[in-house]
């Protein structure tokens, strides 16, 4: 009796149910979407080539009509044939001539005459005037971008000077002490000491007017040539000579570009 009866529940009557659907049915919404948007397509290109515009219908009977060529049928070409042309031959009494006729250029547009030119040539100064503005913006981004790079040079520059600078002051500080000087000989020549007494705020300020005019670069000259010139000293090197000429000998230069 079991093996008379199917059994609902079991993959067989599954694979078998779908092997009897009746084919050509389609299930689901996006199926029947798809269905229906393939047929309007194809409804819509049968409907366009039988009834094509008026435009495209006369573009196609315009370009059937140059290619073919020309015959008797045309009063210029059976002139030509009166007179012994044949065709294929070019013009003139040589047949070096033109051998095919001058191309018909179609205007299409409602435009006037050298309208297209116009407009042809409007599109070309556009043009250029874009790659000149390209150019331009160019331009100002390489002077932007060398501008920056001095300032930070500039600004490198200011920063080495200004330690170069302090590295004098100290150095002339102790030398000029162990030689038993005890004041400097210009009130920059050593680093700022902190007051002591209030009372002597204005001798200070007077002392640092002194040097207030000049620039750290210049400082830094007058400085490193005083301690080469008083104790044989560079501070690029970092040591003291022996006289003159073992600073001469020995030292490469003044400046700090000397020793790089």
């Amino acid at each position: 009796m079991a093996d008379e009866e199917d059994d609902y529940m079991s993959d067989s009557f599954v694979v078998e149910s779908s092997k009897t659907t009746t084919p050509g049915l389609l299930w689901g919404k996006h199926a029947l979407k798809k269905h229906q948007e393939d047929k309007h397509r194809t409804i819509n290109e049968q409907h366009r080539a039988k009834f094509k515009p008026i435009k495209e219908r006369e573009q196609e009977h315009r370009l059937k009509g140059l290619g073919n060529a020309l015959s008797s049928q045309n009063k210029g070409f059976a002139l030509l044939e009166k007179m012994g042309y044949k065709q294929g031959m070019g013009l003139g009494k040589t047949g070096g001539g033109r051998s095919e006729p001058i191309p018909v250029e179609i205007k299409t547009g409602r435009g006037g005459l050298g309208r297209e030119r116009e407009i042809k040539d409007q599109q070309e100064r556009r043009k250029q005037q874009f790659q000149e503005a390209l150019q331009r913006r160019a331009a100002q981004e390489q002077v932007y971008r060398q501008d920056f790079r001095q300032r930070m040079s500039s600004r490198f520059t200011d920063k080495e000077t200004e330690k170069d600078l302090d590295k004098s002051q100290k150095a002339c500080e102790h030398l000029d002490r162990l030689q038993e000087i005890v004041e400097p000989v210009e009130p920059w020549y050593w680093p700022k000491q902190p007051p002591k007494m209030q009372e002597d705020e204005e001798e200070e300020v007077e002392e640092n007017e002194c040097g207030s005019d000049m620039t750290s670069a210049e400082k830094l000259v007058h400085l490193t040539g005083y301690l080469r010139r008083q104790h044989r000293y560079c501070i690029w090197c970092g040591t003291s000579f022996d006289d003159g000429n073992d600073l001469a000998d020995n030292c490469p230069g003044d400046t700090a570009d000397d020793h790089r």
